[in-house]
């Protein structure tokens, strides 16, 4: 495929890193796609983007509503002449421990984590059925990113999708489509200890890389090297 027929999209951009998450496919050929919540956040990439001459088409749509955001994906993929990667990176983060977090609160947050990024998958997997290099990227957080002692709801909710990406990756490989899960070892920052540019890159390896499903970034142990990856499977 020539490079100017990939495209990607991100559900849920998102502040950390998602603007250089796109600039880093971008530098590969890839036109792009985001779907967000709100339209300031759409504006907010585009604007951003565009500082760089990178074009962008967003569509605002919330992944708890799935007819919306499958609408959304599809209309994306239209306008960029079909996709080539998805990557999934909403998340909703409610404080509260285990002892103090309501049931309900759960329920908010894995509709968002866990329950949106299903409905994206399988929308994903109608429209990237037989393209060449077909993938779908979800963003996960490991234990040290996010501390289940204040934020107990997105822990679960992000143990809940890396479970959820083991389940669907041997289903989307059997049409062709690769789903890997990336896992954030640490918090992402512009001063460290992931930066956003190092995030970006660590996606795109990812998604060039030739085989596994579960790859984890951790930070550099020292002020010279550089942030590491794993795969496993």
């Amino acid at each position: 495929m020539r490079q100017e027929e990939r495209a990607l999209v991100i559900v849920g951009p998102g502040r950390a890193f998602g603007a250089q998450l796109l600039r880093r496919f971008a530098r590969e050929g890839f036109a792009l796609g985001v779907i967000a919540r709100s339209a300031d956040t759409v504006g907010r990439i585009e604007a951003d983007l565009a500082s760089d001459d990178v074009a962008l088409l967003g569509e605002v749509a919330d992944v708890t509503e799935p007819g919306a955001v499958t609408a959304a994906l599809g209309t994306l993929a239209d306008a960029l002449g079909g996709l080539t990667a998805v990557v999934y990176n909403a998340k909703l983060s409610i404080r509260g421990t285990a002892l103090s977090v309501p049931a309900e609160t759960v329920n908010q947050t894995l509709a968002v984590n866990v329950t949106g990024a299903l409905t994206v998958v399988q929308a994903a997997a109608e429209l990237l059925a037989d393209r060449p290099s077909a993938c779908v990227l979800l963003t996960a957080a490991g234990p040290r990113t996010e501390p289940a002692a204040g934020r107990l709801a997105l822990v679960i909710g992000k143990a809940g999708l890396l479970a959820l990406g083991t389940s669907l990756a041997p289903v989307l490989q059997a049409r062709g489509i690769r789903l890997r899960t990336v896992v954030l070892e640490a918090r992402v920052a512009p001063a460290g200890p992931l930066t956003p540019e190092a995030v970006a890159d660590h996606f795109w390896n990812v998604y060039a890389a030739p085989r596994g499903s579960v790859f984890r970034l951790v930070p550099p142990k020292a002020p010279d090297r550089a942030p590491q990856l794993f795969g496993d499977g």
